[in-house]
């Protein structure tokens, strides 16, 4: 009798330990999905420009391996394909910034090794009620590549980058108003270029990327200036003895990154690593609690110099390099779906 009983309680704690193991499975649950969508209508590039206007996004230019591209075109998600716009009329180019500010786009520096200067400091706007492009003239830094651009509010900011000679520092903020350029308060880190910048709730944060070879843990917030006053910097890195320390250092480790925000959440892709290899990590940053996590990997190709947009609260990477290798490929990313290998 004493050996059944005991035999029925084994079997009870075994039952108890099978149920436990698939509790914990359920929890486990990995969240985080992507899933291919229309690619990309112009050949294959990387370095291209993306800026968002209500539901549609604007993307062009960029580098194929051969030639740098002119053209552009746009994708409004209430259509769901990719239309041709008016091409860049300025020279073609790779690793340009741009950001969009009152229903225009802007878009200016960049690259292009095939020109007597290889860095380049001109701006441009695009009006999509006309199709049309204007020249500003010149951006008010020096001519370079790799720089970060954002807009809050009706300014546009642009800063950091390469110019050919330095990485820089020097944070300029442009009035579209007055076409005017106005330096303001340089960026506190060390100074980078290939770096990344994304903007929730009227607030900026900038971080990744490099100078000279060497990737640094710097990760800012910057508030624009009151009534024409000064912008404030405030340094975001956790402390080293925080429990998300590691996910924020793998996410800063890197160069040629693409960023995109979700409500209070941004999301870190790709981009090349400290090892040297292009990336399909994907880390989340919440701004409410400046806690950093990983989430479920890039499923496309690893991939740098990828464009990044959000269109009615949906998610999207594409285009981008590795190695030799341009992508015309778009993926969406729905944070909160279950993580499905067969998508």
């Amino acid at each position: 009798m004493k050996q059944i009983k005991i035999a029925a309680m084994l079997f009870v704690v075994a039952g108890l330990m099978l149920l436990n193991a698939c509790s914990s499975s359920d929890d486990s649950t990995t969240l985080g999905n992507w899933t291919k969508t229309t690619p990309y209508k112009g050949v294959k590039r990387s370095g291209a420009f993306s800026f968002t206007i209500g539901t549609a996004v604007y993307v062009g230019l960029g580098f194929d391996g051969d030639d740098y591209w002119s053209d552009a075109y746009s994708f409004d998600i209430n259509n769901g394909y990719w239309q041709a716009i008016k091409p860049f009329p300025g020279k073609p180019r790779e690793r340009a910034v741009a950001f969009a500010v009152d229903g225009k786009g802007y878009v200016g520096l960049g690259y292009n090794r095939d020109e007597d200067k290889q860095e380049l400091g001109d701006f441009w706007v695009y009006d999509p009620t006309t199709n049309e492009w204007d020249s500003l003239g010149l951006f008010g830094g020096s001519a370079r590549y790799n720089a970060i651009a954002f807009a809050i509010g009706s300014k546009g900011y642009v800063g950091t980058g390469y110019d050919g000679d330095n990485t820089n520092s020097d944070f300029w903020e442009y009035d579209p108003s007055s076409n005017t350029w106005k330096e303001v308060v340089s960026y506190p880190g060390e100074k980078i270029e290939s770096g990344l910048a994304f903007v929730i709730n009227g607030k900026a944060y900038i971080g990744t990327g490099r100078d000279n070879g060497s990737y640094n843990l710097d990760f800012w917030e910057f508030v624009p200036g009151a009534d024409g006053g000064s912008p404030t910097w405030t340094k975001r890195s956790p402390d080293t003895d925080q429990s998300d320390y590691d996910e924020f250092k793998l996410a800063m480790y890197h160069h040629d990154a693409v960023a995109v925000v979700d409500g209070t959440t941004a999301y870190i892709v790709g981009g090349v690593s400290s090892s040297g290899a292009a990336d399909k990590a994907v880390y989340s940053f919440d701004a409410t609690t400046f806690n950093w996590d990983t989430k479920t990997s890039f499923e496309g190709s690893a991939r740098s110099l990828a464009v990044g947009f959000v269109l009615n609260n949906r998610i999207f990477v594409g285009t981008g390099q590795n190695g030799t290798s341009r992508y015309d490929d778009v993926w969406e990313f729905k944070p909160l779906e279950e993580y499905d290998e067969t998508n």
